[in-house]
């Protein structure tokens, strides 16, 4: 039976045990074993009790270890939950099994609960029984039944009731059967079918994951599911399914499949089947159930078919547990996802499910893959008054799927009871970089939360916002001073955003290279609210410096990689440099040098100066890359020696990657490569994702440090170091890293 567990048992000596530091015990943490007992076929100990439940949002224990005695010590393989009347408002019954073989003899056992951050210990009653084989089964088997839907719960049906000799009533065979009826019901948000099993399974357990076949494609979850007496058969059972799945149109129905207790069953489609509009579905269904036996699957069922449709009114109040669930944002993702930002306070156990729900469409939100947070100002305006005192209930989630537009949202939160509530999900309203940063600006995750985060929640929502935003491009002003040069042999791209006078500086140091008069320059505005004031600078700067320039002005902010491909969309030149606003020469005839180099070097495909600081330091002579374990473990550009003198000589330095403060290219090439990747949002990462690119083309990239600029380094931005702009960083090294990972580490 162990090889079928996911999970391997792990035994460790008491003296190892020992060595775990285990922090203190938080105060209020209760609990007891109320029995327990070694089952042999098994080949294991199950000890069932319950705790109270310090953690946040029903996350579960990370660990479970039983002591059994003065030499055996061994960690959990399965664990299921279950609620308990007697104590609901005090914490959650368990059911823990520990595998080990032989039989160790027994002497004072006790748990060790391993929370996130604190550890407890849980001993049996004085009284407490330790009980053997067919006595744990009868013991356990109405307590499994009442618990989580989770494929661990079944595991220990499977264990409990698949080797204990005439116990075992689970199909030994493969078990097929047909299909009568089945239908969508509209208020459960899910499938309901009706037919026939050549075998059945015993008591309320539950088939694992089913999966329903259609014309049009699969839906696949966990199932409720039911058996009654079928007179009209000479061998079998009836049963009645329900599945969770929208109400899309997926066709005919071709088979469903699941398995019980390990053994695959196969239900078929036979050619008188029925699908039945909602109206006729509950009643028929209603009557199936009225001849099966009691028990909680069949009366979850008559739950979900009682259930009343959303009529725009808030429930979560009438449940008979106390749920709060509250949304801060939601934000579309176009095309179809969903952005939320909002928090959640409910009893461990007390919710079976929490489902989003618009038009056709039914998704599943799940708390522990969502970014989770400190809401302090929760606990303080509703928390502390209904007895909840850990302050980490907020939550920031991604639904992918989950809504078409322009149509009413809302949440229905299923309870352990089959009871539903509903709750409105406020219309969405931000969009584009006001989404983005709402998005980024609401948590703070690092270590091992980072790749989470990023992976399941970040990435794929500021993705698709992103993507979104920059759909249409933006309309450009085109505004010339000075006559332009008939045909160029150097284009020079300058964005700006924010500070705007650097401009000035950078123009008076161009204009005193006279040769620089046949250079094209385009200075790309992304930042439309500074259109007045540029006009005006623009003009004075002309009318001093006699340099000839191209100005376009957009009229939305795009980011970095857009607004320097917008430039290039305009130059004419043979090479082009994308210079960043706070970049000044050192060296006047910098882009014929450059370009010289470049040509001399076939496999070159990108080169830049030697950057240095105000002071003559190194600003930048190549980058290299080193992870971080504070941002996930993944790779972060760095600048060679960088704050130190250069000394490393005269002669082109390779480098893996070169900043995108300066670099110069032929243009052809840039345009032939797409210029900047634009996935990357506003200004992170896309220098070198260019470099690794042309990489991936045979180009290397290097610095010519005979050649030099100055480089103020982000003097040009403005409010970088607000919360949000350092996630955004993070989401552009999450698209860098799963990108380029090999190269990286290379």
């Amino acid at each position: 039976m162990l090889s079928e567990l996911e999970h391997a048992p792990t035994s460790l000596p008491v003296h190892q045990q020992a060595l775990v530091e285990l922090p203190d015990v938080t105060q209020g943490f209760e609990g007891h074993v109320d029995f327990y007992g070694y089952h042999k076929f098994a080949k294991g100990f199950f000890f069932c009790g319950w705790m109270s439940h310090p953690w946040p949002n029903g996350d579960r224990p990370r660990r479970i270890v039983a002591h059994l005695g003065s030499d055996m010590s061994t960690e959990s393989t399965l664990s299921t939950f279950y609620f308990r009347e007697d104590v609901k408002t005090r914490g959650i019954g368990f059911i823990v099994f520990f595998a080990c073989s032989p039989e160790p003899p027994v002497l004072f056992p006790h748990l060790e609960i391993h929370l996130a951050a604190s550890s407890h210990e849980i001993s049996p009653t004085p009284d407490a029984p330790c009980l053997r084989d067919a006595q744990l089964v009868e013991w356990l088997q109405d307590l499994l039944a009442g618990g989580e839907a989770e494929s661990h719960r079944r595991r220990m049906h499977a264990l409990l009731l698949g080797t204990i000799g005439e116990a075992a009533h689970a199909p030994a065979a493969p078990t097929t059967g047909f299909l009568d009826f089945y239908g969508h019901h509209d208020s459960a948000g899910g499938w309901l079918f009706c037919g026939w099993i050549s075998e059945g399974w015993r008591g309320d357990m539950c088939p694992d994951t089913v999966t329903a076949c259609f014309e049009g494609g699969d839906i696949a979850g966990d199932a409720i599911a039911t058996l009654h007496p079928r007179r009209d058969l000479g061998a079998g059972e009836g049963m009645v399914l329900f599945l969770h799945g929208p109400a899309a149109s997926l066709g005919a129905l071709c088979s469903i499949s699941f398995t019980v207790a390990g053994v695959r069953a196969s239900l078929n489609v036979g050619p008188a089947i029925q699908r039945l509009r909602p109206q006729e579905l509950g009643g028929r269904v209603k009557a199936v159930l009225a001849g099966c036996a009691p028990g909680a699957a069949r009366d979850g069922l008559l739950a979900i078919l009682n259930r009343q449709p959303y009529a725009g009114q808030d429930t979560l109040a009438t449940l008979a547990e106390r749920i709060f669930f509250e949304i801060d944002e939601a934000i579309l993702c176009e095309p179809d996802g969903l952005a939320l930002m909002g928090w959640f306070l409910a009893r461990p156990g007390i919710v079976r499910e929490i489902r989003l729900r618009c038009g056709p469409l039914n998704s599943v939100l799940k708390l522990d893959e969502c970014i989770t947070l400190d809401r302090p100002d929760v606990i303080a305006a509703v928390g502390a008054e209904h007895g909840y005192d850990d302050p980490r209930c907020g939550f920031v989630g991604f639904l992918p799927g989950a809504v078409v537009a322009n149509t009413r949202i809302h949440v229905e939160i299923e309870t352990y009871r089959r009871e539903v509530g509903f709750r409105a999900i406020p219309m969405p309203k931000l969009s584009g970089m006001a989404a983005i940063r709402r998005l980024l600006g609401g948590f703070d995750v690092r270590y091992t939360e980072v790749a989470h985060a990023y992976g399941r929640v970040v990435g794929p929502a500021v993705g698709r916002l992103n993507a979104s935003r920059l759909a249409a491009r933006p309309g450009v002003a085109v505004m010339d001073h000075g006559m332009r040069p008939a045909a160029p042999k150097y284009s020079v791209i300058v964005p700006l955003h924010g500070r705007l006078d650097y401009v000035e500086y950078q123009l008076a140091l161009f204009s005193a290279y006279p040769p620089n008069a046949e250079c094209e320059f385009i200075y790309v505005l992304d930042d439309p609210p500074r259109r007045g004031e540029a006009r005006f600078l623009f003009a004075s700067l002309y009318e001093r410096f006699r340099i000839p320039f191209r100005v376009l002005l957009l009229d939305r902010n795009v980011g970095y990689a857009p607004a320097n491909n917008i430039g290039l969309e305009h130059a004419s030149g043979e090479f082009v440099a994308f210079v960043n606003s706070d970049v000044f020469p050192g060296t006047p005839d910098w882009l014929e040098r450059l370009a010289a180099r470049l040509t001399a070097e076939p496999d070159l495909g990108v080169i830049g100066p030697l950057l240095l600081f105000e002071d003559g330091s190194v600003q930048h002579q190549g980058m290299y890359f080193k992870a971080l374990d504070e941002f996930g473990g993944w790779s972060f550009g760095h600048h060679e020696a960088k704050g130190r003198r250069y000394s490393d000589g005269p002669g082109l330095r390779r480098s893996i990657a070169i900043t995108g403060a300066c670099m110069l290219m032929r243009r052809m090439l840039a345009r032939d490569i797409g210029g900047f990747d634009e996935a990357y949002v506003i200004g992170d990462f896309e220098d070198s994702d260019l470099c690794f690119r042309l990489r991936r083309l045979g180009l290397a990239c290097a610095v010519d440090p005979d050649v030099r600029l100055y480089h103020l380094e982000r003097k040009s931005q403005a409010s970088a170091a607000l919360n949000w702009r350092m996630n955004l960083t993070l989401y552009n090294a999450w698209v860098h890293q799963r990108r380029w990972a090999e190269i990286i580490v290379a």
